[in-house]
């Protein structure tokens, strides 16, 4: 075994591809002797992964692709497992195995690893004292899978990591489309997600549910949007530049109005903060950035004061305050107008007591739901699956240790993310600043929600990864 910088290169394995074919060529002529009945879709599969094995990052680019199509795969017809971690799995499958029949193997390394090591092994071991491994364990390999959807991006060509972060921003794109037409162009839609007092319905695309789909929104638009201004603000852009800038910013125009009249508080507020880290260090100069930052703060202010802000946009914020307020809410009278709010500070509630009974090591990983039947309140008996505040999910779960990992692994990541816009100009420099504003997003809708569902996790690992090769190979471009 010979150590190289980027990584670990296995070389003494006579490992050939003609010996991995023939191997399946025998397993599938028995699957076929001993079971003739065997569908259409496995010859489908074999051929998919006949195609993978020469380029595995095609189905990472298609579970990126048809990741948000989970929750509505699910309520259709429920499959074990849904397309995107098919086709993610496969792309796994085909990258391993690539790598061990040309025996080159290689696991590189990462500036945010070890933080997602400490924390992934915590995760892990908290299972040994979880109620549920059911629960626990997927929610485990939904982690697992953003070093391993990271590894596999940081060991592609440039020209793949371009396009994985091109069909990323398309699938963002369909996704507003999706929630534009049943905003304002289908007509119709679930009587619960009519707006109050306006003609029109919450936008959910292939979500089902319109804050999971705002919190996609908020993680494409400031990237689409840095990385539009990235292309579009360098004076000697080619033609090419400039279509791809525009369509950049077709995209993050899109994901804003989509993540608006998807109605969401939480992404509401998140937007709001990822639009002012945007506006800070897209300039050249930081000055110029923090003195936008400053007058958008201030028009903001002036316009809440004068109240010109308009009515339903106005009162959906103030309602967002309240949940912030972290509150007994046994005794309060619920109604039409407050169900929404106290249903989940009733969540909030029984994640505090569940964190009170067990402080440090929490209740096991991804089992908040198993154990809520125990803090439950007594007229909110049935668990929404999380408690629509990762903080607190986090801390019940794991323990005050793992939300420090937790904590930790965001500040590494973080820091790693300044450096990239430290050290790069142009189209680069765009892009870490875009990235920086979707963690932005994602931690500040994350204390009204749980954003780690519907595959995100697998567009959180791809903006990991550029944060990685960002730092790794910064472009000076000229001014």
């Amino acid at each position: 075994m010979e150590r190289l910088p980027q990584g670990l290169r296995w070389r003494k394995w006579p490992l050939h591809p003609e010996l991995w074919w023939g191997i399946l060529a025998f397993v599938l002529g028995l699957l076929l002797v001993w079971k003739p009945e065997v569908p259409v879709g496995f010859a489908a599969v074999i051929a998919a992964f006949a195609f993978l094995l020469r380029v595995p990052e095609a189905g990472l680019g298609l579970a990126l692709l048809t990741g948000p199509l989970a929750p509505l795969e699910n309520e259709l017809w429920r499959p074990p497992l849904n397309s995107a971690q098919i086709f993610l799995g496969l792309a796994l499958l085909a990258w391993g195995w690539r790598g061990l029949a040309q025996r080159d193997l290689r696991l590189p390394r990462w500036g945010w690893d070890w933080a997602y090591g400490l924390f992934l092994s915590y995760a892990l071991i908290s299972l040994s004292w979880a109620s549920s491994w059911e629960d626990g364990l997927p929610e485990w390999i939904k982690w697992a899978q953003i070093g391993l959807v990271a590894i596999m991006v940081l060991t592609a060509s440039p020209r793949i990591q371009r396009v994985l972060l091109g069909i990323a921003l398309t699938s963002g794109a369909i996704q507003a489309g999706v929630g534009i037409w049943q905003a304002f162009l289908r007509g119709t839609g679930p009587e619960h997600f009519l707006l109050p007092g306006l003609p029109f319905y919450r936008a959910y695309g292939t979500f089902q549910q319109p804050n999971p789909f705002a919190g996609m929104m908020g993680l494409i638009a400031p990237v689409a949007l840095g990385l539009a201004f990235g292309l579009l603000g360098h004076p000697q852009r080619s033609a090419r530049e400039i279509g791809l800038g525009l369509g950049a910013l077709s995209v993050g125009g899109l994901a804003l109005l989509a993540l608006i009249v998807s109605w969401s508080r939480g992404a509401w507020l998140g937007a709001a903060i990822a639009m002012g880290t945007l506006i800070g260090m897209l300039p050249a100069r930081s000055r110029w950035g923090f003195a936008a930052l400053a007058a958008l703060v201030l028009t903001g202010a002036f316009l809440w004061a004068a109240g010109w802000i308009p009515a339903p946009i106005r009162d959906r914020l103030a309602g967002a305050m309240e949940e912030l307020q972290i509150t007994d809410v046994r005794g309060v009278e619920v109604n039409e107008a407050n169900f929404a709010i106290i249903e989940r500070l009733a969540h909030w509630q029984a994640a505090v007591e569940m964190i009170r009974a067990h402080p440090w090591r929490g209740v096991g990983f991804g089992n908040y739901a198993a154990a809520y039947p125990a803090y439950a309140l007594i007229r909110w008996p049935h668990p929404l699956g999380h408690a629509h505040n990762i903080y607190l999910n986090m801390a019940a779960e794991t323990g005050l240790i793992g939300l420090l990992l937790y904590l930790l692994l965001w500040v590494v990541i973080g820091a790693q993310t300044w450096r990239a816009w430290r050290r790069n100009t142009g189209w680069r420099r765009g892009l870490a600043a875009g990235v920086m504003a979707a963690w932005m997003h994602l931690h500040v809708h994350q204390f009204f929600d749980n954003l780690y569902v519907a595959n995100l996790p697998l567009l959180i690992a791809l903006y990991g990864a550029w944060v990685e090769l960002l730092v790794r190979e910064p472009a000076r471009e000229a001014p």
